[in-house]
């Protein structure tokens, strides 16, 4: 291990979590951060982002140590040093902590987790699920580290789960209006919506209009996009216009009800789209993985509210589906209250019937979680 560069990029991670404000998207921060500090070159950047989110990662397991230390622990997670060797490390960094091979994740450090498992394990094959879970019968020694998955590739199987007919894209090819890059669990998702030329499809919370777009390269449907938020809907017209496909768009706030729907100089009453796509706004507990600075200011109490917010979205939006129409509900939550529970509402209270529903797990290929279930209006 070179020193030299290690507490060069230790300080460099502390500075950058020391700055960083919730609910800011780590991402962002960490982009800025390198942005003002243009010294550090793609190695520092990917060292520094790593203790970074391996620290993250690790929830509340250091919320009981200084940040200093955490950070510390979190370099030997990504290393396959042994502790003596790290405790020279502590020293060198002027921090008198020794860490000790014997060191365990702190108990109930993702207890909140737990909430979901069982709803999980119901839906997802158990070949998948247990070898991931194994590891958690058996104490947190740090003996046993992770893979470094970042130098990891994707491999041959998750590829062929990509979307129908795309070529395979080199790791360091360069992204361009023409190449789109989408998680593998959103191109399973986007496979299970069965879209057919010239019907008409209304993404209403369309977000960066990924899904559509993948549905635009299937087929020849006329497809309408709709969000709350302006500024989103603009982001979507340019990407669009990118990619050369055509769409309608509209700022429609669906937690009001709605008698009709006016997409440019059109006006839509009623019993209109063939297809609805509700990927409704959710904890986003199943990207976590990208995004850990939510682990430890997750509030478990306010999924209440969350689905209480997609239930009325998808009332206020289901009148405009025809009589014999298809609903997608989806969300990328691994909670039950988003999921399961929402759908016995939607069954319970509108004129929709559950025709299938999925869970895509995302452990076996370390991609999203998502849900769907696919509803047909009576």
């Amino acid at each position: 291990m070179n020193l030299r560069y290690y507490r060069s990029r230790f300080h460099s991670a502390l500075q950058l979590l020391q700055g960083y404000k919730y609910p800011e998207p780590f991402h962002i921060a960490a982009k800025n951060f390198f942005k003002k500090n243009k010294k550090f070159g793609s190695k520092d950047r990917k060292a520094i982002s790593e203790i970074c989110y391996t620290y993250l990662r690790c929830g509340l397991t250091f919320s009981q140590i200084e940040l200093k230390e955490g950070l510390l622990l979190s370099g030997l997670l990504l290393d396959f040093e042994p502790a003596s060797d790290w405790n020279n490390v502590s020293k060198e960094l002027g921090y008198s902590h020794e860490v000790s091979d014997d060191f365990f994740i702190q108990e109930g450090a993702f207890d909140f987790i737990s909430k979901a498992v069982e709803e999980t394990i119901r839906f997802y094959p158990s070949e998948h699920v247990l070898p991931e879970l194994e590891h958690y019968n058996k104490p947190g020694n740090l003996k046993f580290r992770p893979k470094n998955w970042a130098k990891d590739h994707t491999d041959d199987e998750a590829t062929k789960l990509g979307v129908i007919g795309c070529r395979e894209l080199a790791v360091n090819q360069t992204l361009d209006a023409t190449t789109q890059v989408q998680d593998l669990s959103s191109q399973f998702i986007c496979h299970q919506i069965k879209a057919e030329d010239h019907e008409k499809i209304w993404d209403i919370c369309c977000g960066a209009g990924g899904k559509t777009l993948n549905l635009s390269s299937q087929s020849r449907s006329e497809f309408y996009l709709s969000d709350i938020r302006p500024q989103i809907i603009e982001n979507a017209k340019s990407r669009f216009r990118s990619m050369h496909y055509d769409a309608n768009y509209a700022v429609v706030d669906l937690s009001k009800s709605q008698k009709e729907l006016r997409f440019g100089a059109k006006n839509i009453a009623s019993d209109y789209f063939d297809i609805i796509i509700a990927d409704v706004p959710c904890s986003g507990s199943g990207t976590w993985f990208r995004t850990p600075e939510h682990f430890t200011r997750f509030d478990y109490a306010s999924l209440s509210k969350v689905a209480d917010k997609q239930k009325t979205i998808v009332k206020n939006a289901a009148s405009f589906l025809k009589k014999g129409g298809r609903f997608y509900y989806i969300t990328c939550s691994i909670f039950n209250e988003e999921n399961t529970e929402v759908k016995d509402w939607i069954i319970e209270n509108t004129d929709l019937i559950l025709v299938n529903e999925i869970a895509f797990d995302g452990i076996k290929h370390k991609a999203d979680g998502m849900y769907m279930a696919e509803f047909v209006r009576q």
